[in-house]
């Protein structure tokens, strides 16, 4: 699965912004691919019952796996070829899913290294360790269980996650509870008290709903708060790779002509559009070749209608010289 995932790497799509490439001819339409890659991935190397079917929706996928009790909350016992899925909200909810990866490692600090789709529309290596709903684990054959537990702490449950709660709600609720990593009754009231107080389901299970309220309750917020993207800055090197340095500029550049895009990187349907406006062609959000041939005019390239890597460097090259 790992093998035939690294083939991807530096995969594109043709033109940047269309979903177009040979994952989405091979699932049979031009999308979001994210989920598309993964099940092309194990359609290439054997595994697509392993990863229980070809799914292009991210949240269907994950509701399989849970389906099949082979799901797991957070990354506790997540090792290489989980399936790990994103929530970019935060709300840490199976429903709220819209990002899927490959697990290549995981690295001892707690974040792991993933092989994902549709990352500033290409394929490519990630170190993520924050939006992580959970994981799912393909059924490959090799007899490695499941963790013991859900990833949900719960009456029973043991260990250090709940010596974290315990502290975290005798922080954030003066809860007097003994910090002794045992979830009894005291610390499942304690966590009713915290549940009522932040509008939560009363269930007195710590999931990832209730993570996310005590990760912003500890930072004196009494919502979840929402990741702040970390885009690349500084000069392009002018190398004709459209990636997430390129699309972050584009982004900039575009929002000092009037544009409001978050910079994250991405070349989303918001920045296809703000592109269009920019260069004064229809906005229907899709990249295609009037499109191409307009930002190749702007920029001083070849205006075929083929967004290649020397429409790419041109555009690299006018972004650096705030031309474009």
């Amino acid at each position: 699965m790992l093998t035939e995932a690294r083939k991807l790497l530096g995969l594109g799509e043709n033109p940047p912004g269309s979903n177009h490439n040979l994952v989405t001819t091979w699932y049979g339409f031009d999308g979001p691919w994210c989920d598309m890659s993964v099940s092309y991935i194990a359609n290439q190397s054997g595994n697509l019952s392993a990863v229980l079917g070809k799914f292009a929706y991210t949240v269907a996928h994950a509701q399989a796996f849970s389906n099949a009790g082979r799901w797991h909350y957070g990354i506790g016992g997540i090792r290489p070829g989980d399936i790990v899925f994103f929530d970019w909200g935060g709300s840490g909810s199976i429903s709220a899913i819209d990002h899927v990866g490959i697990v290549e490692a995981v690295n001892s600090n707690g974040s792991i290294v993933t092989l994902e789709g549709n990352t500033s529309d290409m394929f490519l290596r990630r170190v993520r360790s924050s939006c992580i709903v959970g994981y799912g684990r393909p059924a490959y054959g090799d007899a490695s269980p499941m963790p013991s537990t859900d990833g949900m702490l719960r009456v029973g449950s043991t260990g250090n996650a709940v010596k974290q709660l315990q502290t975290n709600l005798n922080t954030v609720m003066k809860s007097g509870l003994v910090v002794d990593g045992q979830f009894g009754p005291a610390t499942q009231t304690a966590l009713k008290a915290f549940q009522t107080k932040y509008g939560l389901e009363v269930d007195g299970i710590y999931g990832p709903k209730s993570a996310a309220v005590m990760k912003a309750a500890l930072a004196g917020k009494t919502t979840p708060v929402k990741p702040v993207p970390k885009p690349p800055t500084g000069t392009l090197v002018v190398d004709g790779i459209y990636g997430p340095a390129t699309t972050a500029a584009l982004q900039r550049s575009l929002n000092s002509h009037g544009a409001s895009l978050v910079v994250d990187g991405a070349m989303g349907p918001l920045t296809n559009r703000a592109l269009q406006k920019y260069l004064g062609v229809t906005q229907d959000g899709i990249v295609g070749p009037a499109t191409v041939k307009a930002l190749q005019k702007k920029v001083g390239a070849t205006q075929d209608g083929i967004w290649g890597a020397d429409t790419t460097r041109k555009l690299q090259t006018a972004l650096n010289n705030k031309t474009f």
